[in-house]
């Protein structure tokens, strides 16, 4: 692998409500597929080709993938979906408001939260995640589609910070926006 590219999803139901998403299934919303397709117009203007499109088997972040692939003329049969991708769950109080938890200071309570995927737990998944992709000889340029606490997470992971960083640096990843990661 020269380049890995990462794209948080495109917006969903329940980001449009703000409310956490985690594990449940939500789809996306028309602007969600509109914002997937145009950013698979960019990826085809100014990324080189993609070798291979790894996601999260959510939906949200499969159909993302998808809308991508068919404007970078990308097989859809070939996205690889792996369960190490899927975001992070946050137990209880999924489908709840999300507003309390996404202000400063107050991200770190969920690690509390009965059920919930502790930031330490989720680190760990993204080194093992990064470790598959650096598996992955055959392809020079690989784009990762899927969630925005993973997507943190696995940023961490390669810049081997430690997860206790979250708290200090905490940044949503804009939805359907493609970061360079390696």
């Amino acid at each position: 692998m020269k380049r890995l590219f990462y794209v948080r999803h495109g917006e969903t139901e329940m980001n449009a409500a703000q409310l956490l998403s985690g594990l449940i299934e939500t789809p996306l919303t028309e602007n969600g597929r509109t914002q997937a397709t145009q950013l698979g117009k960019e990826i085809r203007a100014n990324l080189p080709g993609i070798d291979l499109i790894l996601c999260s088997p959510l939906e949200r972040a499969y159909e993302t993938a998808k809308l991508i692939a068919e404007e970078i003329n990308y097989p859809a049969s070939k996205i690889q979906k792996n369960t190490l991708f899927v975001e992070r769950t946050y137990g209880v109080l999924e489908g709840t408001s999300n507003t309390h938890f996404m202000k400063p200071g107050n991200y770190h309570e969920l690690d509390a939260v009965e059920g919930s995927e502790t930031i330490e737990k989720l680190q760990e998944r993204a080194v093992k995640a990064f470790s598959y992709i650096c598996q992955l000889d055959d392809y020079d340029n690989i784009l990762v589609v899927a969630h925005n606490a993973f997507g943190r997470a696995l940023k961490r992971a390669i810049k081997n910070q430690p997860h206790t960083h979250e708290y200090k640096a905490f940044e949503q990843i804009p939805n359907a926006t493609v970061l360079e990661l390696v």
